[in-house]
C-alpha cells in the first residue's frame, strides 16, 4: 500500500457551458458541456498518509478544514469504504484560484486521481469519473482531459472525444482580476435556477448548442466552433444577469477584451471569447496564432496576466511511494 502519491491535473475551459444542476442525483449537470483542458492551468497535489488530517493550499497551512471541499470528498470516500485513516494534502495552483478559471476542476481531479491510487482496489474509469463529478462537475472533464464532453444524463460521466495532440486550437487566458469571486459557482447556479426568468430557455439553448458543437468539432470547423462558443457564453451570462440578485462577474476590462476580439476579427485575426463565472476572458484560437494574440491582449489596459494554454491530457499520477 502506498503512503504518498503526487498527481497533476489541468483546468478545462468550457466551450459549451455546464451551468445549472438537476434537482435529482448527486451533482448532475442540467446542461451538456464540452471543454478543452489546457496546460497553463495546472494543479499539483501531494497526498500523504498522516496521523491527522491537514491541508496546505498554495504554500499556506489551512487551519479550519471541516468545510473544505477536499475533505468532504475524502470523507465520502471513507464512508464508501474506499479509504481509511488520515491524510495530509498539499495542493498548489499555478494560476489564480476561485477566480473563474475552473481551479476547482483541476483541484478535484488531481485529488481523486491520487485517492484512487491510495485505495486497496483502484476504481474503474467510469466509477472514478462519476465520483469525481460528485465533488465538482467540471472536474469530471479534467479527469479525462483533451477535448471532453459531459452529458446531462441521470448519472453522467465524462469522456474524451479528441486527444490533446489532435486538437488544433488552444486558449489564451486574460486575467483581469486576481481576487477570488464573492459568489461561488454552485451558489450562483442555484440562484439562477430559482430566480432567473431565462433559466428554462438557457437549458434548451445549451442543449441545442451542444448538439451543433459536436458537429462543428467533428468537421474541425474553427469558425463555427468559435461562433457557438461565444453565443453559448453570452446566453449563460444573460441568464445570470437576469437572476435576482443579478450575477454580474464582469468588469470593465472584461468588456474591453470582448470589444477588442470583435475588432480583431473584423481585421482578419480570428479568435473567439468565452467567459466562465468570473471576470477572466479566455480566447479560443489556432495554435499558430496564440503568441501573437497573447501579445495583443497584454497591450490592453487592465489586463493583469496572460496565459497561453495548449491542449493538455487528463489527470495523472506523477509518483507513488
Amino acid at each position: 500500500m502506498f503512503s504518498t502519491v503526487k498527481t497533476r491535473a489541468y483546468a478545462n475551459i468550457a466551450l459549451v457551458k455546464y451551468w445549472g444542476k438537476q434537482t435529482t442525483g448527486i451533482n448532475c449537470p442540467a446542461t451538456p458541456s464540452l471543454s478543452l483542458a489546457v496546460d497553463a492551468l495546472m494543479t499539483e497535489t501531494e497526498i500523504r498518509r498522516s496521523r491527522r488530517d491537514g491541508l496546505v493550499y498554495n504554500g499556506a497551512t489551512v487551519t479550519d478544514i471541516s468545510e473544505i471541499r477536499i475533505f468532504k470528498i475524502i470523507r465520502d470516500w471513507k464512508n464508501r469504504g474506499l479509504l481509511e485513516g488520515h491524510f495530509l494534502v498539499d495542493t498548489r495552483n499555478g494560476f489564480p484560484s476561485g477566480a473563474g478559471l475552473a481551479s476547482s476542476a483541476s483541484g478535484v481531479a488531481a485529488l481523486t486521481a491520487g485517492l484512487n491510487r491510495l485505495t486497496e482496489t483502484a476504481l474503474d474509469d467510469e466509477t472514478l469519473n462519476r465520483l469525481t463529478r460528485q465533488g465538482s462537475g467540471s472536474a469530471a472533464r479534467s479527469l479525462t482531459g483533451g477535448l471532453s464532453v459531459l452529458p446531462d444524463d441521470a448519472d453522467p460521466w465524462a469522456r474524451q472525444i479528441i486527444p490533446p495532440e489532435d486538437v488544433p486550437w488552444c486558449i489564451v487566458a486574460a486575467v483581469t482580476d486576481l481576487h477570488s469571486k464573492k459568489v461561488g459557482s454552485r451558489q450562483a447556479m442555484e440562484i439562477c435556477r430559482e430566480t432567473s426568468p431565462y433559466y428554462d430557455d438557457w437549458i434548451k439553448t445549451a442543449r441545442r448548442d451542444f448538439a451543433e458543437m459536436l458537429e462543428a468539432v467533428d468537421r474541425r470547423d474553427f469558425s463555427h466552433v468559435g461562433e457557438i462558443t461565444e453565443r453559448n457564453c453570452l446566453a449563460m451570462h444573460a441568464c445570470m444577469w437576469a437572476a435576482r440578485p443579478a450575477l454580474m462577474y464582469w468588469n470593465e476590462t472584461t468588456v474591453k477584451i470582448i470589444r477588442a476580439v470583435k475588432s480583431w476579427r473584423d481585421d482578419g485575426l480570428e479568435a473567439y471569447f468565452t467567459i466562465d463565472a468570473g471576470p477572466q476572458v479566455c480566447l479560443l484560437t489556432g495554435r499558430d496564432r496564440a503568441e501573437y494574440i497573447a501579445e495583443k491582449v497584454r497591450e490592453l489596459p487592465g489586463v493583469k496576466q496572460v496565459l497561453i494554454g495548449y491542449p493538455a491530457g487528463g489527470a495523472e499520477v506523477v509518483s507513488c511511494t
